[in-house]
């Protein structure tokens, strides 16, 4: 099979993409750096189905399991590259999941890719057309997770109350809970399938949503008190400072979660977030925004990813100048797609920070 090929597939699934699945024996999962509920989900998910199935899966990632997601893998099985590599070398075939880029899987990708496995991606994320990739891009899916529900179901393998939990996570955290469904019916119907197998969401709900750690709540204070506007308050933006996060405990995707609460600022349209990078020097800008406004292309024409509504893409040099710089466009975005504020005079954007 030619590797170089991009070859992907929507629903129902290609022949091609289910038989290798079906014939493999060992299955290597990854998801991203810094893995969020959607990707372990998916994950977990498939690994006990597919152990149900007679097939021999593992997971290995990146990076370990982030604390606030423990509770996803009582058993342990979410293993990492540290600890787990010696694993790849049994694999058929790697799968990534809640991801279109193996870099973004880091060393456990390249692994496979060094001893000559084949390494697929399982995503729901827009990919570039021109990208020389292999697996599934389902973009019309709400999660990870409920592709993943779909592909199960292709496959014949079982989904019972075990399989469904954290794919019920993974689509529960994707979609605000429930909030963000593109109007589309489907994932309410596999939510309600999964939650017919008997598993409990209440615990999910609880951990997902109405369980963080008051080291965050306090971040939240920080970035709140750090934010300002543009665009007539359409537009709520933040640079968080090395010095916002000191002397707290915190896990590494606590400081992107706190975009939630920007972007959920009656009147404001729009969100961005510039914070640090996992190494030093290296930045990271966040964007979010509401129905009425599609930003995801700002984050594309520079190298990132991510959907119309929530992208994000990774930089390095001044994060004030980036800062400013994707607040203007997206306040371009914004008088392309909706006008000007309501007593705004008809002219172009510019960027008008407000503190």
């Amino acid at each position: 099979m030619d590797t170089t090929l991009q070859r992907l597939c929507g629903h129902p699934f290609a022949p091609w993409f289910l038989e290798p699945l079906r014939t493999a024996h060992h299955l290597a999962l990854m998801t991203h750096l810094g893995p969020d509920a959607d990707g372990l989900g998916s994950q977990l998910g498939l690994l006990r189905s597919a152990r149900l199935a007679g097939k021999e899966a593992f997971i290995v990632n990146e990076d370990p399991c982030p604390t606030r997601y423990g509770w996803l893998d009582p058993d342990g099985q979410i293993g990492d590259f540290d600890g787990a590599a010696h694993s790849l070398g049994h694999a058929d075939l790697g799968l990534i999941f809640d991801a279109h880029e193996p870099d973004r899987a880091g060393r456990p990708a390249r692994r496979l890719r060094d001893l000559g496995k084949p390494v697929w991606v399982v995503d729901h994320h827009p990919a570039d057309p021109a990208s020389e990739i292999m697996g599934c891009i389902a973009t019309d899916f709400s999660s990870t997770g409920e592709l993943v529900y779909e592909l199960l179901r292709a496959l014949g393998w079982p989904i019972d109350a075990q399989v469904a939990a954290p794919l019920y996570a993974a689509m529960s955290f994707d979609t605000g809970s429930f909030r963000f469904l593109r109007n589309q019916g489907r994932t309410l119907r596999v939510a309600a399938a999964l939650l017919e197998t008997g598993m409990d969401a209440n615990p999910i709900q609880e951990a997902l949503f109405a369980n963080r750690p008051r080291a965050e709540i306090e971040l939240l204070g920080r970035v709140i008190g750090g934010l300002r506007f543009a665009d007539a308050a359409r537009i709520a933006w933040v640079v968080v400072e090395p010095e916002m996060l000191a002397g707290l405990d915190l896990a590494n995707d606590a400081v992107g979660e706190t975009i939630s609460a920007m972007i959920g600022i009656e009147g404001v349209l729009a969100a961005v977030q510039v914070k640090p990078g996992r190494v030093p020097g290296e930045w990271k800008f966040s964007l979010r925004s509401k129905t009425a406004v599609r930003v995801g292309h700002i984050a594309r024409d520079v190298g990132g990813g991510g959907h119309d509504h929530a992208a994000g893409a990774t930089f390095v040099g001044n994060p004030h100048e980036m800062a400013r710089h994707v607040v203007s466009q997206v306040e371009a975005a914004i008088w392309a797609q909706v006008g000007p504020a309501t007593g705004q005079p008809g002219r172009g954007p510019a960027t008008r920070g407000q503190a």
